[in-house]
């Protein structure tokens, strides 16, 4: 990994009931996160084909941001885009 340099804008918050598990407070509020990675720009690719009766799909998520600031603090945390 290498820092990211750059300015916050379009901040998140989410509750995290005091864990720093960044993963596990995504994962509670996982439809809304997605929500909130389409408004600043995710791009979504779809393929689906049929072959022999069998049905087929890939669905691939791009991020337009590569870098995110995370804050916690005692009973939430932030997450922001850089540009």
């Amino acid at each position: 990994m290498k820092r990211c340099k750059g300015e916050s804008f379009s901040s998140i918050v989410f509750d995290s009931d005091g864990t720093k598990n960044l993963f596990k407070t995504i994962d509670k509020n996982r439809e809304e996160f997605i929500s909130y990675l389409h408004k600043i720009g995710v791009s979504v690719s779809h393929n689906s084909h049929t072959s022999f009766y069998q049905n087929h799909s890939t669905t691939i998520l791009t991020l337009k941001t590569t870098c995110f600031k995370v804050d916690f603090n005692d009973n939430s945390v932030k997450i922001s885009p850089l540009k």
